[in-house]
């Protein structure tokens, strides 16, 4: 199920234009099962009776529940996430919104020029929204990557697979497959015709008889699966951490703005193209900052050392992201790793205290009902918030020690 399959079932031509997404979101919203009957889709109602029926437990329909107003499932779950995490469900949400909203005004144009087959869907109120809210989870979810279109970073080369959907998935390359690249993709060529899928078998792990074998979704960060996909790589207990990554845009945007040279900071920033996506690093080999946030603190130390705002001031910072120096000087460095220090103590406290939150008010949510997920999701949350503790002390070991970043 992708564009160039569901063209034929919902006109291109006159309506505006859908993107993947959202034309196969439609398909789903238009034809989700009642309750727990089979979806009436002639052309795709046994493969769409297969897929899940809700998604109470992703952290998008909290918080579209709560811009509703509503206080149910997972909404209060909401203040316990880490800012960074928040924030990017934010964006989540406002994509959503986009899709849905560029849905609706195709309904209206296409009814209006073909025929009135989407007056049913028409509707903007809360069953609607729900409705295209599980349609969206559903490709936001369970979609692969499938070439499609002649440039292969094309947003569209995305598909819904029957059997396929059904593989489970594996961060690692224990007994994981992997798509084999089309010929399209080997020569970077507009695909001629669609092709079906190839996987390629782990080049240095046997498949004995009985095994599972996975699809790998490869690395992502814990705040990543945990916004897109709803989960978290699950960990034993108290296992120490050691990849990871923290988004540190809310503690650096408030440190910069609270001085009075924040803005002419920002502004800098923004038009060096700096600000913003300040990451700190952790691996089992490393531990470090983002090349980015080292750049704004360098900026931010060396305007508050000069007690001037000026672009004149900041030509040695220049210099360093062109290339031709490699740092402002001794005391700037120092100057900014004191300040990249302060920043991972505040991330240490924030995610030990609400360690402590979870472990006194978590309990509650772990009755078993409807709900049941919800002690889950609380664990989820905790990893998250370990994952913020164990990379922001990896950086300050690192940086108390002296290393070179």
């Amino acid at each position: 199920m992708n564009i160039r399959t569901l063209k034929s079932l919902h006109p291109t031509s006159g309506p505006t234009p859908l993107t993947a997404t959202q034309m196969i979101s439609l398909h789903l919203y238009i034809n989700r099962p009642h309750g727990s009957e089979d979806s009436l889709d002639s052309h795709y109602g046994p493969y769409i009776s297969t897929l899940p029926r809700e998604f109470d437990s992703h952290p998008l329909t909290w918080i579209v529940q709560s811009k509703r107003g509503m206080e149910t499932g997972g909404v209060p779950l909401l203040k316990y996430l880490p800012s960074s995490v928040y924030a990017s469900l934010v964006k989540l949400h406002d994509r959503f919104y986009q899709d849905w909203d560029a849905v609706r005004v195709y309904l209206q144009t296409a009814n209006s020029y073909i025929s009135s087959k989407y007056d049913a869907y028409l509707d903007h109120n809360d069953v609607s929204t729900s409705n295209y809210l599980w349609a969206w989870l559903n490709v936001n979810t369970r979609c692969i990557y499938y070439r499609l279109k002649a440039s292969r970073e094309d947003p569209d080369n995305l598909t819904l697979c029957p059997i396929l959907d059904f593989a489970n998935h594996t961060p690692n390359g224990l007994h994981s497959m992997i798509p084999a690249p089309s010929e399209a993709d080997i020569w970077d060529a507009a695909p001629v015709k669609p092709t079906g899928f190839g996987f390629l078998s782990p080049a240095d792990a046997s498949v004995q008889e009985g095994e599972e074998i996975f699809l790998a979704y490869g690395a992502h960060p814990s705040r990543t699966l945990f916004i897109e996909y709803g989960f978290v790589n699950k960990l034993l207990s108290n296992v120490e951490i050691t990849d990871g990554e923290v988004d540190v845009q809310d503690v650096v945007e408030s440190l910069i703005l609270d001085h009075k040279s924040g803005v002419f900071v920002k502004s800098v920033l923004q038009d060096k193209g700096y600000w913003g996506d300040w990451i700190l690093y952790c691996s089992a080999e490393s531990a470090q900052p983002s090349w980015r946030l080292i750049t704004a603190l360098r900026l931010h130390c060396l305007i508050v050392s000069n007690h001037t705002m000026h672009h004149n001031a900041i030509q040695p910072w220049c210099d360093v992201i062109a290339g031709k120096r490699e740092m402002i000087s001794d005391g700037n460095e120092l100057a900014w790793k004191e300040l990249l220090i302060t920043i991972c103590d505040t991330i240490i406290t924030k995610a030990q205290a609400s360690l402590d939150t979870l472990e006194s008010e978590g309990a509650e949510y772990g009755h078993s009902g409807s709900d049941g997920w919800l002690a889950w999701m609380c664990e989820n949350i905790r990893t998250l918030w370990r994952e913020e503790l164990s990379v922001a002390a990896a950086v300050k070991e690192r940086t108390l020690r002296g290393d070179d970043f």
